[in-house]
């Protein structure tokens, strides 16, 4: 359901009646779950500098856990300052959780679904080119996953394309 409301939204973006610039920008996400991410828009839409989708998945595989989160967000990047080449990129959206915990024999499995937000800072190079760093946030009930009190932080660091 989710992948098909992103593929909507992303779809629904491409049709607007400006052509505008593609916006692509993937991540690495560092901390407890590591990952990658992929954003996918536009850019000069809908009043900001980048409106697009974004997917995430992120693992921790440690002892006798085994657990993946996604996440499906829709965002924003506005750049500000006299030059323009400072940013901030702003999401919300939705993550799910699958969690395995494995001891003597024995697995217990826990899927939860929450809520997830990100933002990051824009650092923009040339006019194609900028790098990003920010952080993540996702949050569950506590007993429907492994994660101490449902809550999920992550760091990331990436770069955005224009073409």
């Amino acid at each position: 359901m989710k992948k098909a409301v992103l593929a909507l939204t992303l779809s629904a973006l491409l049709s607007t009646p400006a052509l505008a610039n593609i916006h692509l920008s993937p991540e690495v996400k560092i901390g407890p779950y590591n990952g990658f991410g992929l954003q996918a828009g536009l850019t000069d839409t809908l009043g900001f500098d980048a409106v697009f989708v974004s997917y995430s998945r992120t693992e921790y595989k440690q002892f006798s856990y085994d657990e993946k989160l996604d996440t499906y967000r829709i965002g924003a990047q506005y750049m500000f300052g006299a030059s323009m080449v400072h940013g901030l990129q702003i999401e919300f959206g939705l993550a799910d959780y699958d969690g395995v915990k494995s001891w003597s024999g024995n697995n217990e499995t826990k899927t939860s679904k929450g809520a997830s937000i990100g933002a990051s800072y824009v650092f923009q190079v040339t006019p194609n080119i900028g790098l990003r760093a920010g952080g993540d946030f996702n949050a569950f009930r506590t007993a429907d996953t492994f994660i101490p009190h449902g809550l999920s932080p992550n760091l990331n660091i990436g770069m955005t394309f224009t073409f």
